[in-house]
């Protein structure tokens, strides 16, 4: 037994060294937990870094991340710049919810009433798939409708719409959430936490490489 116990032990501390010795892995992988971006798109100016959010309100996995990149926006360093993008794949409830988005932004009152709809969609099972479920919804909620209305038809609307169908295609955004880091990396397909770890990682990795074009 004490031969055995003795063995154990020995193996114990080879294996601590050599674990000691080995280099340490990166914690997220290119092409496996993020991609480059090629060509490289224009991000934040000067030393901020822009991070883009590409979203669907009906899109559960969306739905489930909101409480961690709320927390994530609550701490996220004074230098990253956030922005939300609306999906705009090719289907009328998606077109629906995209100008929705852009509509609330022109009003003042998309921060109100984005938990309000995730919430619709996903607690009420309320898919908001026409105008007048969409608009039924708005003005229980106190939207003004017909403000609501001229704002879906009005040209700052159309223009980021369209704006945000372009920049799907040149991030060769597929699913969503995807988040996009200063116009290099890619990054989607993980869950609550960790989503926002791979963010993270990726943040401090363009600092860092520009940082190093400066020397």
């Amino acid at each position: 037994m004490k031969k055995q116990m003795l063995i154990r032990v020995l193996s114990l501390f080879v294996f601590m060294f050599l674990a000691a010795g080995a280099p340490a892995q990166t914690p997220f992988e290119e092409e496996v937990h993020y991609f480059s971006i090629i060509p490289e798109q224009p991000g934040a100016e000067g030393d901020k870094v822009q991070v883009v959010e590409f979203f669907w309100y009906a899109c559960p996995h969306c739905y489930k991340l909101e409480p961690h990149l709320g927390k994530w926006l609550e701490r996220k360093p004074d230098g990253v710049e956030f922005v939300r993008i609306p999906a705009m794949f090719k289907r009328p409830d998606v077109v629906l919810h995209a100008k929705t988005f852009y509509a609330l932004t022109l009003m003042g009152v998309e921060d109100e009433l984005n938990a309000a709809i995730f919430d619709e969609i996903h607690v009420r099972n309320n898919r908001l798939a026409n105008a007048e479920a969409m608009e039924a919804l708005l003005a229980d909620k106190g939207v003004d409708i017909e403000a609501y209305r001229k704002a879906m038809k009005s040209f700052a609307v159309q223009t980021q719409s369209r704006r945000a169908e372009v920049l799907a295609g040149r991030f060769d955004i597929r699913g969503v959430p995807a988040f996009v880091v200063d116009g290099k990396y890619r990054t989607s397909g993980l869950e609550g936490d960790l989503q926002m770890q791979a963010i993270d990682y990726l943040i401090d990795k363009v600092i860092a490489e520009k940082r190093a074009k400066k020397q």
